[in-house]
């Protein structure tokens, strides 16, 4: 009797054993990649949440809205984030959780327009004027402008393991690290750097919906470009789609 309760007691080990590493295998075949340990230094276990969203990219549409004085952007004027974040789930049960993390993020506004920067006749500061080009025939004219950001959101999603619906809203600060102008006239190429009163503190809100892996994306700059009260008011604003990598 001993022995045969000896028997069902070991069956019974190895069997919870063996399910607990195949719900372990899961975890990690869901985590797979080399950021799979993202949110700690030990393997996750079976009461840990999912993860998601850690690592993703953008690409969208980029233009500015304001005073563009009849500035027209290109619809191949096109710009991208990439952003590694920790997703933090209120539980593992919960739909709700936040993201934070660090980000990159490249404007590319190309456009028919051209900058022109004038003293003040006081003898002051030197401000910008924006207005549409009018000398000789630009093969490429755009402006470009780096930055280094700290993005936040709000994450809702679906409990389902497939079709997972999500809506992120958020909001991101970030630093401008590079700027330029970059024009082509015949077989002569220019880049201009530095705007006399560019403004390099950015934030604003941003959103992404959509399902799985795939959301649409947008962002508004609530500062202006320039820092001058007499210089162009002109804002970002992109509208893309966001790819959640892992």
């Amino acid at each position: 009797m001993k022995n045969k309760i000896l028997i069902l007691t070991l069956l019974m080990t190895v069997t919870s054993y063996g399910q607990l590493r195949d719900d372990l295998d899961k975890r990690k075949r869901r985590r797979a990649g080399l950021m799979r340990f993202y949110t700690g230094l030990g393997a996750p276990d079976v009461k840990s949440p999912d993860k998601f969203d850690r690592f993703n990219t953008d690409f969208y549409f980029n233009t500015w809205i304001g005073d563009l004085n009849n500035v027209t952007t290109k619809f191949y004027a096109l710009g991208h984030n990439i952003n590694l974040m920790f997703d933090i789930p209120f539980s593992k049960t919960s739909p709700l959780g936040i993201g934070i993390g660090f980000g990159y993020s490249h404007f590319s506004v190309r456009h028919n327009g051209g900058f022109s920067f004038i003293n003040e006749p006081t003898g002051g500061d030197t401000y910008t004027s924006f207005a549409p080009y009018t000398g000789a025939k630009r093969w490429i004219n755009r402006t470009v402008f780096n930055f280094i950001e700290v993005p936040f959101e709000i994450r809702l999603r679906s409990q389902k393991e497939r079709g997972k619906w999500k809506f992120y809203p958020g909001f991101k600060a970030g630093f401008m690290v590079e700027n330029y102008i970059k024009w082509r006239v015949d077989n002569y190429e220019y880049k201009e750097f530095n705007f006399p009163d560019l403004n390099r503190i950015h934030y604003g809100p941003t959103l992404r919906f959509g399902r799985n892996n795939l959301m649409l994306f947008g962002y508004y700059d609530m500062t202006t470009l320039f820092t001058n009260p007499n210089s162009n008011k002109l804002q970002f604003i992109n509208v893309g789609i966001s790819i959640g990598w892992f």
